[in-house]
């Protein structure tokens, strides 16, 4: 009995120690469903730049210079605008940092954990289920329309 009660106690251990959201190989352009959760996900997480940063203009603009951001692949602009309300919501509500440094500590009362928030909130499980919810809508939402008869 004692042999039964271990192996189940390391069966339940190891399936329990398994990472259940791995993530998918990196590649530079996804699949229909992937691309589209992906830069709805993205949208979310410039906007939550954009609404902490206060040179936001200035920023985005130089990295406009080379960069194209997202890949708007099949997703309508009241998913984007959506996914941008979302990023907008974990800016304005984020805290503020909770560890009390020494030394230079008014130069360090306006700071923030930014990017690591906002990045932290891309890779969610909640952002995630979010997409993936907005996905299914659009494209019941897409299969519901009529589809346009050509001449």
């Amino acid at each position: 009995m004692k042999k039964i009660v271990i192996t189940l106690a390391l069966i339940v251990f190891s399936t329990s120690c398994q990472n259940r959201y791995l993530r998918e190989k990196f590649h530079y352009w996804n699949e229909d469903e992937l691309t589209w959760i992906n830069t709805f996900k993205a949208e979310a997480f410039y906007s939550c730049l954009k609404e902490r940063y206060p040179n936001k203009d200035s920023i985005f603009f130089e990295m406009g210079k080379s960069d194209l951001f997202n890949l708007f692949e099949g997703i309508d602009t009241e998913n984007i605008d959506y996914a941008r309300s979302l990023g907008r919501k974990i800016a304005v509500q984020m805290p503020k940092p909770f560890i009390k440094i020494d030394g230079d500590e008014e130069n360090m009362r306006s700071k923030n954990f930014i990017s690591y928030n906002c990045l932290n909130y891309y890779a969610s499980r909640e952002l995630d289920s979010l997409a993936k919810a907005a996905y299914k809508a659009f494209k019941k939402s897409a299969i519901q329309k009529p589809k346009k008869q050509q001449p």
